[in-house]
């Protein structure tokens, strides 16, 4: 079972507390997958890759996606 986890970010960098959730998702066990929501998220993407124990990074690029609202996150 892969458990998704959504990266929180400032469009620049990531959060400390992606890093905190990723060591949780990975004592439950199973892939962690680390999605990235946003517009001009290709450096936060790669910084996403770099820690330790995500198996894949998952990109999701627009316009409408880069205020970090609910509703268009909601429909990913």
């Amino acid at each position: 079972m892969a458990i998704l986890l959504l990266a929180d970010h400032d469009n620049s960098h990531l959060s400390d507390q992606t890093a905190k959730a990723l060591t949780a998702a990975a004592k439950i066990g199973g892939d962690v997958h680390v999605l990235v929501a946003g517009q001009n998220v290709k450096g936060i993407a790669e910084q996403a890759s770099k820690l330790s124990g995500v198996a894949k990074v998952l990109v999701a690029e627009d316009a409408s996606l880069a205020n970090n609202l609910a509703e268009p996150l909601a429909a990913l």
